[in-house]
């Protein structure tokens, strides 16, 4: 057998692949009938590691965190990797960060495999991407621990998780009490490629405080597409050509809001005083823009997503949870008072 895998060790010693893994990392938790399994069919099918993934696993000095990332350009990516990386810096522990970017859903998959057979690093940080039980099971097997910092996994001590429903709610109530009740949405598709929930709830504490307001619900004042700028300014202009145009916009994300913010000034109208946005984020660019936001407190949740798997790579087993501030709502220039009758 040419080039034989972890998993070619797997199947043949009849154990799974977390297990070569552990035995591979001299591992306690193997008993020592399978380490010999697995020792014989390493030597019988010739399996060889790498060099580099070697020195990864065992060297001394260093120790290897992977961050796994979407979209490592996008600025909630960037304001999340800069907390791990001031975590690390104030950890002073030696760790080395491993950056590994998904450019499609079904290559998360196959990177968790790539990363339990090459054994290149002691922890992950996941960020946003779900991952299945199975695939966790995978994680624990070939013990490296792993944090996620997500949308959706709200409940989980392994988890950094905003509450995004909250943080809807708190932007269309913002816009609700400045008289506002034409408020459209304009956010991602909520079926999308890579399963992130993000815009589905945020989009239910829209809803939430519309009913609370007794504001009408209309369904051509939500808007959704893919996620980006030019999107969110296509949608805003389809909803300025309506015959009764929203008098105010709560776009998902920072970056959707200017898409917003752009729109309505090409269609030679004012924000706020003819239509008022409010994003979500607060990435370093909303200051700059004075944007009205809701702020999630990224770059610490990568920071307290750091320390979280600092504790469980520890040898003294005290893992102490972290939990985010509550959401914030961020008041600037973007937002006014409603201005005309509805």
């Amino acid at each position: 057998m040419s080039n034989p895998t972890i998993y070619d060790v797997a199947k043949y010693a009849g154990v799974g692949v977390g297990t070569v893994s552990r035995v591979l990392n001299n591992s306690t938790k193997v008993s020592p009938e399978t380490q010999e399994k697995v020792l014989s069919a390493i030597r019988e099918l010739g399996f060889r590691r790498s060099k580099v993934a070697r020195q990864l696993s065992t060297g001394t000095q260093h120790r290897a965190i992977g961050m796994i990332l979407p979209f490592i350009t996008h600025p909630s990516f960037v304001e999340r990797l800069r907390g791990v990386q001031l975590a690390i810096n104030d950890l002073n522990n030696n760790f080395n960060l491993v950056l590994y970017t998904v450019t499609e859903p079904d290559r998360c998959h196959e990177l968790l495999l790539s990363i339990v057979e090459q054994a290149t690093v002691d922890g992950l940080i996941i960020a946003t991407l779900n991952i299945s039980d199975d695939e966790r099971n995978l994680l624990s097997e070939a013990d490296i621990p792993f944090v996620m910092l997500s949308d959706a996994c709200s409940g989980d001590p392994n988890c950094i998780s905003p509450d995004n429903t909250r943080g809807g709610y708190l932007a269309a109530q913002h816009l609700l009490e400045l008289g506002h009740r034409r408020i459209a949405y304009v956010g991602d598709e909520f079926s999308n490629n890579y399963s992130f929930p993000t815009s589905q709830l945020r989009y239910n504490g829209y809803i939430a405080a519309l009913e609370e307001y007794g504001a009408t619900y209309r369904s051509d004042y939500v808007c959704l597409g893919t996620h980006g700028e030019e999107t969110a300014h296509r949608l805003t202009a389809s909803l300025l050509a309506l015959s009764e145009p929203p008098t105010a916009i709560f776009a998902m994300s920072d970056i959707q809001a200017v898409g917003c913010i752009l729109a309505i000034r090409e269609a030679g109208l004012r924000v706020p005083e003819d239509i008022s946005v409010i994003g979500f984020d607060d990435v370093s660019l909303s200051r700059y823009i004075s944007l009205t936001t809701v702020r999630q407190h990224l770059e610490l949740s990568g920071y307290l997503g750091m320390q979280l798997l600092s504790d469980v790579l520890s040898t003294t087993g005290t893992v102490r949870p972290r939990h985010l501030p509550p959401l914030e709502l961020i008041v600037r220039g973007t937002t006014q008072q409603v201005c005309i009758n509805v």
